[in-house]
């Protein structure tokens, strides 16, 4: 009798460490693989469907030739180079990304050892963003304190934490790669496009240099010039003598006398 309500305990048990924490179910951890490595199965059954169909087709040679053109292609294009590239890097950054998590010093995992869900990433001006969900037990604090150990795992200049001000479980890592300002050309204004519009000259147009700065005159000193300096002609007014007093009856009427 013992051992049967010792049984239905465990059981319980189990149900509830399947709600606690469902990643050591191996069903879950399935999932989770796929899930992490989909951008890669996804391109490798395309890959091999394309293969197969091209094998039926034509010959084997015929098939890799056409498939290296193809890739040729989305490599010399500049559009599909970019885009191309931009979805490399940002699977790159999400794997990158939880390997420096799981190997950095600071705790970026809760208790029970999980590591926040790595959501989707998107690529940006700068680099690349990777949208993240805190688990319970984490927080963002922990992923801003591992910003430096993120942007060398991600072979990135910086890392930087966005925050969403309404869900403070939804996280995203900026990997910068690029500076836009960082550049010799000048970047053109908008304004020039709109007063091309409008017609008459277009201003905003010419590059931006440094301020053109006068020096002004010390106060005391002279500026300096070509050739020989003159000396300054100074006159000197003669003093005048005083004048004599004329008094009156005992007053001075002087101040009324010219």
């Amino acid at each position: 009798m013992a051992k049967s309500t010792r049984g239905a305990r465990g059981r319980r048990t189990d149900v509830l460490e399947f709600w606690h924490a469902p990643k050591q179910w191996m069903p879950f951890v399935i999932m989770g693989a796929l899930i992490r490595w989909r951008v890669e199965i996804i391109v490798l059954a395309a890959w091999a469907t394309g293969m197969v169909w091209l094998n039926t087709k034509v010959s084997s040679l015929t098939s890799w030739l056409i498939f290296a053109g193809v890739l040729l292609v989305l490599v010399l294009v500049p559009f599909t180079r970019w885009f191309f590239f931009a979805r490399m890097w940002c699977v790159i950054d999400r794997h990158r990304l939880r390997t420096c998590l799981k190997q950095t010093r600071i705790r970026t995992m809760n208790l029970d050892g999980a590591l926040p869900l790595m959501l989707w990433g998107r690529p940006t001006k700068t680099g690349e963003r990777i949208w993240m969900w805190v688990r319970a037990g984490s927080s963002g604090g922990d992923l801003e304190a591992a910003l430096e150990y993120i942007a060398p795992a991600c072979f990135a200049r910086d890392a930087r934490l966005h925050r969403v001000r309404k869900l403070s479980t939804l996280l995203a890592v900026d990997v910068i790669r690029r500076d836009p300002l960082d550049k010799t050309t000048p970047i053109d204004s908008p304004l020039a496009k709109l007063t091309s519009l409008i017609g008459g000259k277009t201003e905003g147009t010419e590059p931006i240099t440094g301020a053109t700065i006068t020096p002004f005159p010390v106060p005391g000193t002279m500026p300096a010039e070509s050739g020989s300096v003159k000396p300054r002609k100074t006159t000197v007014k003669p003093v005048e003598s005083p004048r004599s007093s004329v008094v009156v009856n005992g007053e001075d009427l002087s101040d009324y006398i010219d």
